[in-house]
């Protein structure tokens, strides 16, 4: 919409621009921001979902899973193998536990936000003929396969991609209740979603310049005015326009 600056009449060369209704548009509902999970988080819930994914051959279609029981490690198996007798509840095995031994921030102030941790999984097979020839092996197996599982599904978890190396293997070296645990520990490095850069934010719409109609815009080209605003009564200011209070 274009005004005369000396008697304050419009000039539009657009046909179809009008004065608003005085009736305003109704406002859409908007979502709630949220928050999203940080890193370590996305870090755990990628290697349950791995761990449940880690099948006995490579490669084999429908070769069956190994863990039957993959968990957040908050001592199961130390309850289990209790002297006074297992005070853990029932089982499934073999298992998986996952869980963080550092977890840590870097202090750099070119990178805020940024973290390394040492993820920890301990996994347990409950099998009783570790002795014989073609079983002696069978947690470094599992542990090969839990290897290149996690090195096949990277590319699946942004969360991953920063950096996910393992840094060593400790084999069995017990053999309680008739269980065999093993552990492996990989280095991580996440990078935890920014709070600030998102918290209290407004979005607000308004026309630039304040004193163009959205009737003048081509109604061909997709997306030039989503929400159905109406022309405006008057020319507006910059604070008028985006209601920003100083």
């Amino acid at each position: 919409m274009l005004v005369d600056k000396k008697n304050n009449k419009v000039i539009s060369g657009n046909k179809t621009s009008a004065i608003a209704p005085k009736d305003p548009p109704k406002e859409k509902p908007t979502k709630p921001l949220q928050v999203e999970s940080n890193g370590p988080m996305d870090v755990l819930k990628a290697m349950k979902e791995i761990l449940r994914s880690v099948t006995w051959e490579y490669g084999v279609e429908n070769s069956p899973k190994i863990f039957k029981t993959v968990q957040i490690d908050d001592g199961q198996y130390e309850r289990i193998i209790s002297p006074s007798g297992n005070k853990e509840e029932t089982l499934g095995f073999p298992a998986a536990f996952v869980h963080f031994i550092n977890w840590r921030y870097l202090v750099q102030q070119s990178r805020i936000n940024e973290g390394r941790a040492e993820l920890r999984i301990r996994f347990i097979l409950n099998s009783l003929n570790i002795h014989e020839d073609g079983h002696d092996m069978g947690v470094y197996y599992v542990a090969e396969r839990i290897y290149q599982t996690i090195q096949e599904s990277i590319n699946k978890y942004e969360c991953l991609q920063e950096r996910c190396q393992l840094e060593y293997i400790d084999p069995m070296e017990s053999f309680d209740h008739g269980l065999q645990p093993c552990w492996m520990t990989y280095e991580v490095w996440f990078r935890q979603r920014n709070i600030w850069a998102t918290r209290n934010k407004i979005y607000k719409k308004f026309v630039c310049p304040p004193f163009t109609n959205h009737a003048d815009q081509d109604p061909s080209v997709e997306g030039v005015n989503p929400d159905d605003h109406t022309n405006l009564e008057h020319p507006k200011t910059y604070n008028e326009a985006t209601k920003y209070i100083p």
